[in-house]
């Protein structure tokens, strides 16, 4: 019985030691999918708008300026999953 609480404490010794090294890292990686969330949102917005600026008005300009003004209420959420 005696082993039983033993091998119970090393185990769970073992894994606050393991989580306590995985946090830093899980940290890492939220910030990463973060910014390269934005990034490629901020990248679509300048595609859009170089679109934009060449188009003649009309129906097609309008079109982008929703698709545009759609990214923007985009990147004021948080990406979903993090």
């Amino acid at each position: 019985m005696r082993s039983n609480k033993v091998d119970l404490s090393k185990i769970t010794m073992r894994l606050h030691d393991h989580r306590a090294k995985l946090v830093p890292s899980l940290l890492m990686r939220k910030n990463y999918l973060t910014t390269t969330f934005l990034a490629q949102i901020q990248a679509e917005k300048d595609a859009i708008n170089s679109r934009i600026d060449r188009l003649q008005p009309g129906l097609k300009k309008v079109y982008f300026k929703h698709r545009l003004e759609r990214l923007d209420a985009r990147a004021q959420r948080k990406p979903t999953g993090l």
